[in-house]
C-alpha cells in the first residue's frame, strides 16, 4: 500500500463551507461533492493513512451493521447517467432484513413516486407507483433491474441501502489492501447533516481493467453509530459519479409487515398491478 500526505486534487475538488437543502449548511469540511451536501471547514491537513486506519473503521461498521435489524432514513442521492448529471432525489427509505425496501421520492424529478421491493415476495418484483402522470393509474411490477430503474440509477433497486454500500467498501478496500495498490488519505473530522464523522479517502489503480468499483472513493463514517452515512464516488476520467447521504438515520425502530405491505392505506401502491417485461 503506498502513502500519501495529500489526496489527488482534480478539478471537482471544492474547499470551504456551502448550502445544501433548503439554504442551510449541512455539513462543514473539505470535500468535493455535487451538491455540496458535505463540506468541511477548519478541517486539519490531510495526511497519509495506514492501511489499518480504513480497514478498522469498515470493521466497526461491519460489526454495527450486524447489529441492525431495520432502519428508516432520508435518502439522498445523485449519480452520473451516461453523460448526464441527474438532478438531486431526496427520498423516504425504510428498510428491514433480509431485503426489504420501501422507498418514497419527496424532492427531485420522482417527486411523489412510491417503490417497493420484498425479496421472495410479489413474484420477486418491484413495485411502483408514479406521483402524477398517466403511469399513476397504474402500479408498475417490475424487475428489480429491469431498465426502466437503470434509466434513473446506476444500480438496480437491490443495490440500494447501507449494507450494500457496506460490501462495495469492503470488498474493494481489502482487495486493494491485499494487492498493494491502495492509497488512503485522513481527511478527518467534520459533520454531516449535523453527524460528527470522520472521512477516510482510498485511491485504488486509475484503470478501469485491474476491476476495482471506482478510482476514488470519500468516505464518511458516522461517529455515533460507525457507520459510513456520505459517500463520494469518481470514476476514472476523475469525474464524481455517485454521490448518496443518508440523514435523520434511525437504527432498530421495529418496523413491521405493515411498512413493507403495499395494500398499506398510508401508500398508493394497491391499485391495479401491472407486470412490465423488459
Amino acid at each position: 500500500m503506498r502513502r500519501e500526505g495529500e489526496g489527488e486534487q482534480g478539478e471537482n475538488r471544492g474547499i470551504g463551507e456551502t448550502t445544501g437543502l433548503g439554504g442551510h449548511v449541512i455539513a462543514s469540511w473539505a470535500i468535493p461533492t455535487f451538491v455540496a451536501l458535505a463540506t468541511f471547514a477548519a478541517a486539519p491537513p490531510a495526511r497519509g493513512a495506514t492501511e489499518s486506519d480504513l480497514l478498522r473503521f469498515i470493521d466497526q461498521a461491519e460489526r454495527r451493521y450486524a447489529e441492525v435489524r431495520d432502519y428508516t432514513a432520508i435518502f439522498l442521492r445523485r449519480e452520473l447517467i451516461g453523460e448526464d448529471l441527474r438532478p438531486l432525489e431526496t427520498i423516504l427509505l425504510k428498510f428491514q432484513r433480509p431485503f426489504r425496501i420501501y422507498m418514497k421520492w419527496l424532492e427531485g424529478p420522482g417527486k411523489g413516486r412510491e417503490g417497493l421491493y420484498v425479496s421472495g415476495a410479489y413474484k420477486n418484483q418491484f413495485l411502483v407507483h408514479e406521483g402524477r402522470g398517466f403511469r399513476s393509474l397504474v402500479t408498475a411490477a417490475m424487475d428489480p433491474d429491469h431498465p426502466r430503474v437503470l434509466q434513473e440509477s446506476r444500480h438496480p433497486i437491490t443495490d440500494v441501502g447501507i449494507g450494500r454500500l457496506l460490501e462495495i467498501i469492503g470488498e474493494n478496500a481489502r482487495r486493494g489492501s491485499r494487492e498493494a495498490v491502495l492509497t488512503l488519505v485522513d481527511q478527518g473530522p467534520g459533520t454531516v447533516a449535523g453527524q460528527r464523522v470522520h472521512q477516510i479517502e482510498g485511491i485504488l489503480p486509475r484503470d478501469p481493467k485491474a476491476g476495482y468499483y471506482c478510482y476514488r472513493v470519500l468516505v464518511s463514517f458516522d461517529q455515533e453509530n460507525d457507520l459510513p452515512i456520505h459517500v463520494v464516488v469518481y470514476d476514472w476520467s476523475n469525474r464524481i459519479v455517485e454521490e448518496y447521504t443518508y440523514t435523520e438515520l434511525r437504527l432498530n425502530p421495529g418496523l413491521g409487515h405493515r411498512d413493507f405491505d403495499p395494500d398499506n392505506p398510508d401508500y398508493d401502491l394497491s391499485g391495479w398491478r401491472v407486470s412490465i417485461p423488459k
